[in-house]
């Protein structure tokens, strides 16, 4: 059984804290229930990353897919979060964790913020 986390880093304000939406919309794309695509932060948000694999190998995961929803390859992207899977693969060495690249510089994202761009100074020249 394959799942799926969504990991971001959290913050302070809760409301900053919607990979539960991003999820379910992943979920969505991917045609999948939304019970097997989770989220999980690495900071001051809840569920945190070691509780929804655990959560996942509970639920019998043989493979769970972890992707950062980080903008760049910071800390949290190179160390921290491959340091939490190297943990689980030596506890756990039949389970199958592929870990994603960030979000970093797709295509698809330098489209998405010109056309941000685009979409606010045309509001502002009217």
């Amino acid at each position: 059984m394959e799942k799926i986390i969504i990991v971001g880093h959290g913050s302070l304000k809760k409301s900053a804290n919607n990979l539960e939406f991003i999820s379910n919309q992943v979920a969505n794309a991917l045609k999948k229930s939304k019970s097997d695509v989770k989220f999980a932060y690495l900071q001051f948000g809840k569920p945190d990353l070691d509780e929804v694999i655990n959560q996942c190998i509970t639920e019998g995961a043989t493979k769970i897919i972890i992707h950062p929803f980080f903008i760049s390859e910071g800390s949290h992207v190179t160390h921290g979060i491959p340091s939490i899977i190297e943990n689980f693969k030596k506890k756990y060495p039949a389970l199958k964790i592929i870990y994603t690249k960030p979000l970093g510089l797709h295509n698809k994202l330098i489209s998405l913020v010109a056309e941000l761009i685009e979409e606010a100074n045309n509001k502002n020249a009217i």
